[in-house]
């Protein structure tokens, strides 16, 4: 499945899926289940989604000193190569940016917005919800790449760029919009941004908020919090940044490695001396693309000291173990779905024009959709069963919010029949399939990426399902740039299509549903949608009781309409290699808190290579 992030998260713990800030378990060799309990490797509670795997482990041994950490990054597209936190978009490009991005501000265990040297962070943060401010302190001595200091005013350039009318990112939304003068520098108005305040030194800013909402206490909530270097990048026009060699060939950012090479399948990185947490212990890092078809193939030829997000559907390759390597997991913050396409984006008032009039506007027929995919048998045959049928919007990860009385959409072709014959689709005796309301044919085009080796298996799965309930659909696999390039710019001939988001820390749905977020592929709106999304948003919300169930309100409504079919939840496993000293599993919160021991400039290895089956163990 192909992912997109929520992009106000945090830069550091959105890509900690590839940066780790590595964490605690054992020496053993290739582990199962039972044998990672046994050795103290304590598997996850996720309730039904408990994987029996633990999400850390902790290999001892004497270190070599300095060595190569090799990363393998699993990718069946080239990566875009956009490395820099306002204008990246896909999670390729967010891993490659790891290494070097740094933490600025972060989340802990409970997903609130933190700083401070307790967390690693280059910064801290102070609320004043009365005032509608926060003010945000850069402490002394962090450094970019370029050796140059890194100050509040590297943060402010972050939003003059996202606010600028020539910028080419998506990430110009609400989050922005609610920064006081921001819609009149976006418009051309001020040169300056009102509501942001540099402190004489320029090491603290004070951003004032039309509205203090709910979520931004939470990390990924409403607060942007990815500093660029303005010193470095403020003479290239802001058209032009996406394409720059400072953004594609050299970034810097503040991060423990710095960027040396970078090509189509690889990047190499070097320590960062300099860095303010300390000079990282291991030289170097290689990341290197690796297709789906090579993972296995590569892990026991011990190319790699970790991969991240191993793909389910070769689990039983691996589930027993390989040789010098161990397994971790988690239930993740993000969900498959399959959405409609319902209208259409107008850049010009940034706000979704829903069409009632659209071939896929009627509920019954998306309905039908949801309810003729058995999508707990496609899990086990394809995933393992490491995939599970979402029933929401929001993934139980967030237990508070998670509307667990929801059933979704199980497997029902007679209900899906039934919605068909009631809306006016008829299937005319002998025919193949049914036709529209107007009895003329129809026809549903529907396009997914291409990569994986199960991708057109599932889609001609979703075909076959979709024919017996009298429906023609036509499928058709784009890669996956190309695909979310088509989304965004509403192309024809997309009907239906599938796709992932990744929650990140903050279940918010705004950034992702709300109908002036381009984000909303689908161009669903309506008041009530609207109404409900206001809701989690309002005063009344800093009452978490009243925020509660909110979110369960919006999730009842959001299935019920079914804009998008929510598919699977995602189990991520990632394995890693018995020389690397720690590892902790990217979705675990609250791990910056851990930095000083296992930060990625803490990393060790432990022996030359990686371990393999001729040398297990250290």
């Amino acid at each position: 499945m192909f992912w997109k992030k929520k992009y106000n998260l945090l830069a550091t713990v959105a890509l900690m899926s590839i940066v780790l800030v590595a964490c605690g378990g054992n020496g053993d060799t290739g582990t199962t289940p039972e044998e990672t309990i046994e050795a103290g490797n304590q598997p996850i509670d996720t309730g039904d989604y408990s994987l029996g795997y633990g999400d850390h482990v902790i290999n001892e041994g004497d270190p070599i000193e300095g060595g190569t950490l090799n990363i393998g990054l699993i990718a069946d597209s080239a990566w875009t190569g956009i490395l820099n936190p306002v204008l990246w978009t896909i999670d390729t490009d967010a891993a490659l940016m790891g290494p070097i991005e740094g933490t600025f501000l972060t989340g802990d265990e409970d997903y609130k917005l933190v700083g401070g040297e307790e967390y690693g962070a280059a910064a801290d943060i102070e609320y004043n919800e009365d005032a509608n401010e926060v003010t945000i302190t850069v402490k002394e001595g962090v450094k970019w790449h370029d050796g140059e200091p890194l100050t509040a005013d590297d943060l402010v350039f972050a939003y003059e760029v996202i606010g600028h009318p020539d910028y080419t990112g998506v990430r110009y939304g609400d989050t922005m919009k609610n920064v006081v003068g921001m819609e009149e520098y976006r418009n051309g108005e001020t040169d300056t941004i009102e509501g942001m305040t540099l402190s004489e030194d320029e090491m603290s800013v004070t951003i004032k908020y039309h509205e203090f909402k709910p979520n931004m206490y939470s990390s990924g909530g409403g607060i942007w919090q990815s500093p660029i270097p303005r010193h470095y990048l403020e003479d290239i026009p802001v058209g032009e940044l996406e394409q720059a060699d400072e953004v594609r060939v050299k970034p810097i950012g503040f991060g423990p490695f710095k960027v040396k090479n970078i090509s189509d399948t690889a990047v190499e990185y070097e320590a960062f001396v300099d860095y303010h947490l300390g000079a990282p212990k291991i030289d170097s890092i290689i990341l290197k693309r690796v297709p789906t078809s090579s993972v296995i193939s590569s892990l026991h030829n011990a190319e790699y000291d970790w991969i991240t997000g191993l793909p389910t559907d070769k689990f039983e390759n691996y589930k027993d173990g390989i040789p010098g390597y161990q397994l971790v997991g988690h239930l993740n913050a993000n969900y498959s779905y399959i959405g409609f396409k319902l209208g259409k984006w107008n850049s010009e008032e940034g706000q979704v024009e829903y069409d009632p009039e659209a071939k896929m506007s009627d509920k019954n027929l998306r309905q039908a959709m949801a309810y003729a995919l058995d999508l707990e048998t496609l899990s086990e045959q394809f995933y393992s069963g490491l995939r599970h049928r979402a029933t929401s919007h929001i993934p139980p990860t967030f237990d508070k919010y998670f509307n667990d009385e929801l059933e979704g959409y199980p497997h029902d072709p007679d209900k899906a029949n039934q919605l068909l014959d009631e809306a006016g689709y008829e299937w005319p005796e002998g025919e193949d399939y049914r036709l529209d309301k107007d009895g003329n044919p129809l026809t549903i085009h529907f396009t997914t990426g291409a990569g994986p080796d199960i991708a057109e298996e599932i889609a001609l799965y979703y075909q076959q399902a979709w024919a017996s309930i009298g429906l023609n659909v036509e499928y058709s696999l784009k890669e996956i740039n190309a695909l979310f390039d088509d989304l965004e710019q509403d192309a024809e001939g997309i009907d239906v299509y599938s796709a992932g988001w990744n929650i990140g820390h903050d279940p918010t749905p705004h950034d992702f549903h709300a109908p002036n977020s381009a984000f909303n592929y689908p161009r669903y709106a309506s008041e009530e949608h609207t109404a409900l999304l206001d809701k989690i948003q309002s005063d009344e919300a800093f009452d978490d009781d009243f925020r509660t169930e909110a979110f369960k309100e919006w999730q009842a409504f959001r299935i019920e309409e079914v804009p998008e079919i929510p598919a699977l939840w995602t189990t991520s496993l990632s394995i890693v290699n018995n020389r690397v000293s720690a590892f902790v599993h990217g979705s675990k919160p609250g791990t910056a808190k851990d930095h000083e021991t296992f930060g990625l400039h803490q990393i060790q290895l432990l022996a030359d290579k990686p371990m393999s089956e001729d040398s297990p163990t250290p």
